[in-house]
């Protein structure tokens, strides 16, 4: 059997399941682990606080083509989507370590415009780059793991879904994939509407302030659309072992993404991925308290069901069942 047969979050598994039996659970290290491979960030606890780290690459080619993407922006999105994972948890961003690997021919301005990038999404939220390591390459590769740490006692996690609870979603799912649309293909439109569409998928904002909000107000589960949503949610229901139902009338199109892709608006924010929204689920007096508290827009989209676990069902609105032809990324299965 080859990776590409089960596939990214497949090989994920087998590896969990690999280091759950085959690693020895004496070590103090074991004993302070909170939540380890299959979350958003992995979790220890020193007995004052929980710690969080997470780590994520970016590879030329495969997330990143330099034709369309400028090194500032290049960047930013690096660390962006770790803190976003930092976000999911409920936690607060704290240190970065980034490794680069690049081929000798890259200029040395580039470099610095990636890290004016990187030290400008640290900074919005209140993280440092604390150190790191530069190896050579064919292609440019961009290594970051980030350290935070919980804003209380417990955190957001993917498994503490439950049957009946709310499934919501901030923002507006599928800007990023438009503005990916318009670097490749040049889209014509109105400037203030690519501009919104482009810094969606160039410069991400975490929703860090409205992962801690959550938590406060009795949240328990929630994951980043980084895969996408549907996607996103197949992953947080395998976690939580239940299944999720969601409504094509409920999913927030923004109005600018039903204008320009008429055709595709409802696809790109179901599968598009990389708008590092929250995805998260709740009863619904919680989901009512967090509707007076969180700043930014949110939508209900559909409610946690006990079928099978991982599966998500799509009703349009004549309640009939949609079929998708993909879910959201997949490192192996998207590009076979």
């Amino acid at each position: 059997m080859k990776v590409a047969d089960i596939g990214e979050f497949g090989l994920i598994a087998h590896i969990a399941e690999m280091v759950k039996k085959n690693s020895s659970r004496a070590s103090t290290a074991w004993k302070h682990l909170c939540l380890g491979i299959g979350d958003d960030a992995a979790a220890w606890s020193t007995g004052k606080s929980i710690n969080l780290a997470t780590t994520d690459i970016m590879i030329e080619g495969v997330h990143f083509d330099l034709k369309y993407t400028g090194w500032y922006d290049l960047g930013w999105k690096s660390i962006a989507s770790n803190i976003s994972d930092i976000a999911a948890m409920g936690g607060v961003p704290l240190y970065a370590l980034v490794s680069l690997a690049l081929p000798g021919d890259i200029e040395v301005k580039d470099i610095t415009d990636l890290y004016r990038g990187m030290i400008g999404a640290a900074e919005c939220w209140q993280a440092v780059i604390g150190g790191g390591n530069i190896s050579f390459s064919q292609h440019v590769i961009i290594s970051v793991t980030l350290l935070g740490r919980a804003a209380g006692s417990k955190l957001l996690t993917r498994s503490s879904a439950r049957k009946g609870d709310c499934v919501a979603i901030t923002g507006y799912p599928g800007l990023s994939a438009a503005g990916y649309e318009i670097l490749r293909h040049k889209s014509r439109m109105r400037p203030n509407v690519k501009k919104i569409m482009l810094d969606t998928h160039l410069r991400p904002q975490p929703r860090v302030e409205e992962g801690k909000i959550l938590l406060r107000n009795g949240v328990r589960s929630a994951i980043d659309t980084s895969d996408g949503l549907v996607a996103d949610l197949m992953h947080l229901c395998e976690a939580s072992r239940v299944s999720a139902a969601i409504y094509e009338s409920s999913i927030p199109v923004h109005p600018f993404l039903a204008e320009y892709f008429p055709e595709k608006c409802l696809e790109m924010a179901l599968t598009g991925g990389e708008d590092y929204e929250l995805l998260f689920t709740a009863t619904k007096t919680v989901i009512d308290r967090v509707r007076n508290r969180l700043a930014c827009p949110f939508s209900v989209i559909g409610e946690i069901t006990s079928g099978t676990p991982g599966e998500v069902k799509i009703y349009d609105r004549q309640g009939k069942s949609i079929n998708l032809e993909t879910t959201g990324w997949d490192h192996y299965r998207s590009r076979s």
